[in-house]
């Protein structure tokens, strides 16, 4: 399949030498090399009222379509991991699971307990899921598995599940490919992009790496099933660049930059996406899903 790794612009030299500092988090269940990635954390737990705000649900038809991959059983025992506050588990909610969240993320777990009080959530990473062995019937993770894609987490992952059952479901939304966007979403896509150096990202596709190792395929069967679709959903324009705030590599910037920032993503929208109103003042936002599954090895 093509890759869907978009070409975008050099990134800014100012951030080139940076380096990431990976905070250490112990965990009785992985290796003693499991590391969370503190900027993510450090967003996610700034960032949870403006996430749960702006950033977009899930395309529902993409949802039962990766649930009707899965072929589990009713009243199937699954978890949202890195659930953040709940865009996604609201979706998982129609269908008759045991469902409970798992989130790292402080600021995440106070917003997601707020909007979803009758949903067990337990604080956990991906490193140290708070459920026994063999207890799982499926893992949905979305928007959040480049954060983690290391062979220590698919071992946790390969602890919880149901040998030979149990499923590992993966889903992104994305900035889509040229063909199924606009051409004012894509220019601000490109100028954020440009901000973004060393953090991991779907887009780059560097999460598949860890399931090309003889370790994964001994966990899991591999390849990975995959299917993608295109979406759109229907925001102010004003609402713009307060999405783009909500990325990790924009919330590290400071005043000034946001500021910035801001001027200009609202420069574009002004200029270049006022032929795209609908007669309600609101813009059609392109939106790619991507998502893909497999099983746990007996």
């Amino acid at each position: 399949m093509a890759s869907i790794v978009p070409g975008f612009r050099s990134t800014l030299s100012r951030l080139a030498g940076q380096s990431l500092v990976l905070a250490r988090m112990s965990s009785t269940s992985a290796s003693s090399g499991s590391e969370v990635h503190p900027t993510s954390l450090n967003s996610f737990n700034t960032n949870h009222a403006l996430y749960d705000k702006y950033r977009p649900t899930h395309y529902q038809p993409a949802v039962d379509s990766l649930v009707s991959h899965l072929d589990l059983p009713s009243k199937a025992k699954v978890i949202d991991l890195a659930s953040g506050t709940g865009k996604f588990t609201a979706l998982l909610k129609k269908f008759n699971f045991d469902l409970s969240a798992v989130e790292i993320s402080d600021g995440m777990l106070e917003t997601f307990r707020s909007n979803f009080p009758e949903i067990p959530a337990y604080k956990g990473s991906s490193y140290n899921i708070p459920f026994p062995d063999s207890s799982l019937d499926a893992i949905f993770i979305a928007q959040a598995f480049h954060w983690f894609a290391d062979i220590s987490a698919l071992r946790e992952f390969y602890r919880i599940l149901k040998p030979g059952t149990g499923a590992l479901a993966l889903i992104w939304n994305y900035e889509p490919e040229m063909e199924h966007n606009s051409p004012w979403q894509r220019k601000i896509a490109e100028l954020c992009w440009a901000y973004d150096v060393h953090l991991p990202q779907f887009r780059r596709m560097n999460w598949q790496n860890v399931f090309d190792t003889k370790e994964a395929a001994e966990l899991f069967e591999i390849p990975l099933k995959v299917e993608k679709k295109y979406w759109s959903y229907k925001t102010p324009p004003e609402a713009v660049y307060p999405l783009w705030e909500t990325k990790s590599y924009i919330t590290a910037l400071d005043d000034v930059e946001r500021a910035q920032l801001k001027e200009n993503i609202e420069q574009i929208v002004a200029q270049e996406a006022k032929d795209d109103l609908d007669e309600n003042g609101m813009l059609d936002l392109k939106m790619g899903v991507y998502y893909t599954w497999t099983v746990s090895k007996g």
